[in-house]
């Protein structure tokens, strides 16, 4: 891999290695301090790779929650990587069987927004998505790893990482609004995330308006790209 692409790859990856460190080290606190053990936390980074689903997995091991309780709502709370992946995978369509297995693990929602926004604005490789995938995946789990020893050491209140979150995803969803499409789905989302929430009285309901508005999202993209393939034609 030249040394152009992975500077590139890396420029574009420090922000969201910067958040990933702080992020990730409150992460590894707060499984630590659910009881998940260190070497447990790195297993679960490496294998598993999703922040908001490591927080959740957390937060209901905390409240004991049984196992297959978490495992479901990891699940659904996932099944967004599935869109995702579909959605980005036509940039890298030409790649081998394990550069597409590696490139879908090291997904994540940060990843996915700037090689997706990247790929449609600029002249962006499939070598240079993959090494902003793999520092961000990289920072995350020395990150949560980091997180789970301060946190067998340190008793830290996490209380403003919910904050810096939000405000991280916040950052992400305003980066990806590329498109008509992409501006109701997040509509779509809020909106849905709103009622949902107030009829279910469940957080479930976030992962279900979630699954809806990328539904939603992908299928008026589609539309359009099919559209314009029509008109020209």
């Amino acid at each position: 891999m030249k040394n152009v692409t992975v500077m590139s790859g890396m420029r574009a990856s420090m922000p969201i290695m910067a958040s990933y460190i702080a992020l990730g080290i409150a992460c590894g606190i707060v499984l630590y301090d659910a009881g998940v053990s260190v070497l447990a936390i790195f297993l679960m980074s490496a294998l598993v790779y999703a922040g908001a689903a490591q927080f959740l997995t957390g937060s209901m091991v905390a409240l004991g929650a049984a196992v297959p309780s978490v495992i479901l709502m990891v699940f659904f709370l996932n099944l967004r990587h599935i869109l995702m992946s579909a959605s980005i995978s036509r940039y890298v369509k030409n790649k081998s069987l394990g550069f597409l297995g590696l490139f879908g693990h090291t997904l994540s929602d940060e990843s996915f927004g700037i090689n997706y926004s990247r790929f449609q604005t600029e002249h962006w490789t499939a070598n240079e998505a993959m090494v902003t995938s793999l520092l961000n995946y990289s920072a995350w789990t020395l990150s949560t790893v980091l997180g789970g020893i301060i946190g067998s050491q340190f008793t830290i209140n996490t209380l403003i990482m919910n904050y810096a979150l939000i405000a991280m995803f916040i950052c992400m969803m305003v980066m990806q609004f590329v498109s008509k499409a992409h501006i109701i789905a997040g509509i779509v989302s809020v909106v849905l995330s709103v009622v949902l929430t107030a009829v279910l009285k469940h957080n479930i309901a976030l992962v279900i308006a979630t699954v809806l508005a990328s539904f939603i999202g992908y299928y008026l993209e589609n539309n359009a790209v099919e559209g314009g393939v029509k008109a020209n034609e």
